[in-house]
């Protein structure tokens, strides 16, 4: 939204364009820049900020003596201290408010041209380029500097007002941050937030703030994130560690189109990191809970499932690191049917069960279809123990009530229960 006094000089230029007075439009378009970045400027004074306190004082001193001097000085600078020192805007956004600045002085001292050169005379287009610059590039921001905004971010993610809920961190990055941010702020915080999902420094939980942030942001400005994300990869990715690389997995992976922007011996090192890497830390690292990244990160980690359901029987991991991912339940469905002792038959449905509260109609269908059809799953005491544990979690909706009858006048005649709409048994991982 326009300040009040640059609304004004905008006006004023909108009245000299449609008079025909192109360079009068012109000049007044620069004059609600000047205004703009000085009002700026004045607010974050009143707000503390050490920086506009200074700028605010050495101005309003040379105002004061009339110090013509001083205030050329001044304007001069204006353009590179609302780039360097306030961060109201970027490289692109300065370059291009440069221009309009050395049109202004071209339409305010005509005689000044080159000896040979005609005198200058902006065209209709030009007058409408320039307007427009002046409002996206900075005019329509509020004054928050792209330094201030970070920081603020920084101190944010950490607190424990920290939207939870994705809908509304969507909402809080867009009108905190999108809405009212510059193209500068807007690129400089995805990539702070994109760098520090690889910050080792950082716990888990912060690193998934992180995470989900990311998640958001590609969201609310695809394109902006995408050509953001692929400068931070691009300095980054091949010289990733395996903590690095695992990092990666667990942050931006999550993300989808960061496969593609990988390299590809980086996307080997991947994959052959998760393949080998032990069982028991790939589970402690919450690689296959809830939720799974996308594909083919998703392929390498389902290739494992069955180690590490096996490798997770005790339910205790359930409370610890969450709930695996629902996506999971028709593989844990095959892994039951599958199974070849009556552990191997309870362990899937302890991974289904730590799911009980969010499995849907369709996958409770699955699961008891693939139980009606394993040999170990149907006579393990462990198993049955499991079994009666969803019940008692899923009967009381009446809808699955319907399902559980159902199953048992199936397992009561000996008959299978269901289509077996289960998926293939995912490839072992290969040793190397």
């Amino acid at each position: 939204m326009l300040s009040t006094q640059s609304r004004r000089y905008i006006d004023e230029a909108i009245a000299a364009y449609g008079a025909g007075a192109y360079r009068s439009a012109i000049i007044a378009i620069w004059i609600a820049i000047t205004a703009d970045v000085i009002y700026k400027v004045r607010l974050l004074a009143d707000q503390g900020d050490a920086a506009a306190q200074v700028a605010q004082s050495d101005l309003d001193k040379a105002i004061a003596s009339g110090d013509k001097i001083s205030l050329q000085k001044f304007e001069n600078g204006l353009l590179g201290q609302a780039r360097d020192t306030f961060q109201f805007i970027g490289n692109r956004e300065h370059a291009e408010l440069s221009r309009i600045y050395e049109d202004r002085s071209l339409c305010a001292h005509p005689a000044y041209s080159r000896g040979n050169d005609e005198l200058f005379s902006p065209t209709p287009e030009l007058v409408r380029a320039h307007l427009s610059t002046a409002i996206d590039a900075l005019l329509s921001h509020g004054p928050v500097t792209g330094r201030k905004a970070i920081e603020r971010f920084e101190r944010e993610v950490r607190e424990s007002s920290f939207p939870q809920d994705d809908a509304k961190l969507r909402e809080y990055l867009s009108e905190s941050y999108m809405r009212r941010g510059t193209p500068a702020l807007r690129v400089n915080l995805i990539k702070v937030i994109c760098k520090s999902t690889l910050d080792a420094a950082h716990d888990d939980y912060l690193r998934w703030s992180y995470t989900r942030s990311a998640r958001a942001l590609q969201d609310l400005r695809p394109v902006e994130f995408e050509e953001s994300l692929k400068v931070v990869l691009d300095a980054r990715q091949d010289n990733l560690d395996d903590e690095g690389l695992f990092l990666l997995v667990n942050g931006l992976c999550q993300l989808k189109g960061t496969w593609a922007l990988l390299h590809a011996g980086v996307q080997h090192r991947i994959e052959e990191l998760l393949a080998q890497m032990p069982i028991h830390d790939l589970v402690i690292r919450s690689q296959l809970y809830s939720p799974l990244p996308p594909e083919p990160i998703r392929s390498f980690l389902v290739a494992r499932l069955g180690e590490a359901v096996r490798s997770t029987s005790d339910a205790r991991y359930y409370h610890q690191f969450g709930s695996p991912d629902p996506q999971l339940i028709p593989h844990l469905a095959t892994l039951l049917m599958e199974a070849e002792s009556y552990l191997e038959a309870a362990a899937p449905l302890a991974w289904i069960n730590a799911m009980s509260e969010e499995i849907s109609l369709d996958d409770l269908r699955v699961v008891l279809a693939g139980y009606s059809r394993g040999d170990q799953a149907r006579t393990s005491i462990l198993a049955s123990r499991q079994l009666n544990a969803l019940r008692a979690a899923t009967e009381q909706r009446p809808e699955f009530a319907d399902v559980w009858k159902d199953f048992e006048e199936k397992m009561a005649a000996g008959k299978t229960f269901g289509e077996l709409a289960v998926a293939p048994s995912a490839p072992a991982a290969s040793p190397r």
